[in-house]
């Protein structure tokens, strides 16, 4: 299969297109009516009124929803892994008090804003992952706002206006993952950003996890992986390719990872609420 399999996509086209489904508790026409979404649109589908009632009926929910579509990934620590990854700000943050990034940190865990990426980027623990799972439990009371990119749409940007920038970004990168590496994996994987060649195309991006991987690795980032890198990020950065949209509570969004990159921007919770933003992610392998 061949990159000309990922559909270019842009903000406008994404925002006109039909991919929203109303929850039922039939799961399999459900996933069923899910999968026929993410063929035929952008490389999601946002399942609503999904019932979050607590905590623990929202992972319950999202897992009995997408555990149809794939098998659930663990995520989390060794000690500790877990197939619904809560994603809140517990504290942490990306950035050290000299503005380096901070190592072993779950980004997931912090209010800061994330940068464009993908969750399979690093293959987490291993896994490959083909599809994730965000259910919105609770929103932020400012900020929090997803940003969705056609992986297509930056293929073929790259192609046209960056082709060094491309041809340098279809080879390997070292990624540091040792937040998400039990004992005895490796500290880095090595992988390009766009894998176009494989049976079913694979996307990894995450610059953050680039540029951390010298010191583990001891091979520097060159000038051209440098000026590719950047290229990378001014496309991603085009307001015609970003799709904005905050989650509502009891949204499901269920996401091809190889198809779509996505961020977030910063949020503030409300300090009085009983609970701040959450949302439960699960990880998934194709069946």
């Amino acid at each position: 299969m061949s990159d000309v399999a990922i559909r270019s996509w842009s903000a406008a086209e994404i925002a006109a297109g039909d991919w929203t489904i109303d929850h039922r508790d039939d799961v399999d026409g459900l996933a069923a009516e899910i999968r026929d979404v993410l063929e035929r649109g952008p490389g999601f589908a946002a399942v609503t009124g999904v019932p979050v009632d607590d905590l623990d009926t929202a992972c319950a929910r999202a897992l009995a929803i997408v555990g149809v579509l794939g098998r659930p990934l663990p995520q989390g620590p060794e000690r500790a892994p877990t197939l619904t990854w809560l994603i809140r700000d517990e504290g942490t943050s990306r950035f050290a008090a000299d503005g380096a990034y901070e190592k072993g940190i779950y980004t997931s865990k912090s209010h800061d804003d994330l940068d464009i990426h993908n969750d399979g980027a690093m293959r987490p623990h291993g896994h490959e992952v083909d599809l994730f799972a965000l259910l919105c439990v609770e929103a932020a009371m400012a900020g929090g706002e997803n940003v969705f990119v056609s992986s297509g749409a930056v293929i073929d940007a790259l192609r046209a206006d960056f082709p060094r920038a491309y041809e340098r970004l279809c080879q390997p990168f070292a990624f540091e993952r040792s937040h998400v590496a039990y004992a005895g994996q490796d500290l880095v994987s090595w992988a390009p950003v766009f894998d176009l060649a494989a049976p079913r195309p694979r996307v990894r991006w995450n610059r953050q996890r680039i540029e951390m991987a010298p010191p583990v690795t001891g091979v520097p980032l060159t000038a051209d992986d440098v000026s590719a890198l950047d290229a990378m990020d001014a496309v991603l950065a085009r307001p015609e390719l970003r799709f904005r949209h905050t989650l509502a509570r009891g949204e499901l969004f269920v996401v091809d990872d190889a198809r779509m990159l996505h961020g977030r921007t910063s949020f503030r919770d409300d300090p009085a609420a009983p609970t701040g933003r959450c949302l439960v992610r699960v990880l998934l392998a194709r069946h």
